[in-house]
């Protein structure tokens, strides 16, 4: 195993008493599990430490079940436990043939917990799109002042691909292009930290971005070329009305009044029936 593994050389031990049980013992650097929590939370909490401080980069492989178990002095059911919950947290991927690696940074779980969150929640899209139109129009500004050409020329591409799957009545194309246009928008802000705060965002903007029939004016492709437009401009004032009329223009059309009064939790289905073709870009990813 690399030098650069979390598994010291095992050459001093401490002991951990137990009345009428063996001494179990800890490898240097890996702290005495202690019994005022659960066994296996300690664990995934010592882990967990490990990984965000670096220790441990994303694609490396960990200890295997049964060297952790000798590290933490611990059982094999303990450790499983604790590998579930940084599994759950995204934090490491566990397989027969790869081991337990750490996971590369990914959004997507926490962007699903909200979705799900909102799913339960009883609102309906419309409030959903409501609060999402009100969070992306105060974003366009700092994307009008932040974004670059390779960002206008970024959202022109997506804005072709979207025109050209509705002329050929594709709908998982047209859904695909929408997304990737309004998610450039927000990648157009260029503060990583904002852009890290707002993954969660993405997954709502994919299910308030379906839209059940395909129909140019449905899908309100005409009010899109006037948001790219303004930015290319770097008109702060004009990029926010554009999208207001592309938000206003959605909310308040009567075709919609159906698809509005929808439980958002109907729309998770309804983008599931789109399949796997259709992608999240990853925010965290750099061009």
């Amino acid at each position: 195993m690399p030098e650069s593994s979390v598994i010291p050389n095992i050459n001093a031990v401490e002991a951990v008493h137990k009345p009428d049980a063996a001494p179990l013992v800890t490898a240097p650097g890996y702290p005495r599990i202690g019994e005022s929590r659960k066994l296996s939370d300690r664990v995934a909490a010592e882990l967990e430490r490990r990984i965000l401080r670096g220790d441990s980069k994303p694609g490396e492989r960990l200890p295997t079940e049964a060297e952790l178990c000798d590290l933490f002095a611990v059982s094999r059911s303990v450790v499983r436990d604790a590998l579930r919950t940084l599994v759950a947290r995204g934090l490491v991927h566990v397989g027969p043939r790869q081991g337990i690696v750490v996971a590369e940074p990914n959004d997507r779980a926490f962007g699903e917990a909200l979705a799900l969150l909102l799913a339960r929640s009883g609102l309906t899209m419309r409030q959903v799109t409501e609060a999402r139109a009100a969070i992306e129009v105060q974003l366009s500004e700092l994307a009008a002042t932040n974004g670059t050409e390779q960002d206008w020329d970024e959202m022109q591409a997506h804005l072709d691909a979207f025109e050209d799957a509705l002329a050929h009545d594709e709908l998982q194309a047209t859904h695909g292009a929408h997304l990737a246009f309004h998610l450039a928008l927000l990648r157009a802000i260029h503060l990583p930290t904002l852009e890290i705060l707002l993954a969660p965002m993405h997954e709502i903007i994919v299910m308030s971005s379906v839209v059940p029939y395909q129909d140019r004016t449905l899908w309100d492709f005409d009010n899109h070329p006037p948001i790219l437009a303004a930015l290319r401009r770097r008109d702060a004032a004009e990029v926010r009305v554009a999208l207001e009329s592309h938000f206003r223009g959605f909310l308040d059309d009567e075709r919609y009044a159906e698809f509005e009064a929808r439980p958002f939790g109907e729309s998770l289905a309804a983008y599931y029936e789109l399949g796997d073709d259709t992608t999240v870009p990853d925010p965290l990813a750099r061009r």
